[in-house]
């Protein structure tokens, strides 16, 4: 199936079996279906990440989510996720070309993120 894979802050469309040792051998271990934007559940738009991706530290930040009001940073979305969409019955199925659209303009800014520690990365923002 096509889905839309992002790795190190780069986008690719990619040919995935929907199996579950799949997914996980791409996100790096057990997965995760999280709300992301209205925009994305509205479009039938899911994305799978590392459950535990926060607490690994090979597992850097990916998609920096950001309040489109007050600019406060919400969440952080670690390591690599995979873009996909469903059926009626929620089986795993490929993006269109319209949903891998949609998922590339509201991805499409790159910004710096800095943490306390002095660690700084690259990241995807999703303003909400």
């Amino acid at each position: 199936m096509k889905a839309l894979v992002l790795t190190k802050n780069n986008f690719e469309v990619k040919e995935i079996k929907g199996e579950l040792e799949d997914l996980q051998n791409i996100v790096g271990g057990y997965i995760e279906i999280p709300y992301l934007s209205r925009t994305f559940t509205d479009n039938g738009i899911d994305v799978i990440i590392n459950e535990e991706g926060k607490f690994i530290e090979d597992c850097k930040p990916s998609i920096t989510i950001i309040d489109g009001i007050t600019r406060q940073i919400l969440d952080v979305v670690h390591g690599n996720c995979i873009f996909v969409s469903h059926d009626d019955e929620g089986e795993t199925i490929e993006l269109t070309e319209e949903q891998i659209a949609i998922v590339l303009e509201e991805l499409n800014m790159d910004i710096t993120i800095a943490y306390n520690d002095g660690n700084k990365f690259e990241t995807r923002a999703l303003f909400i």
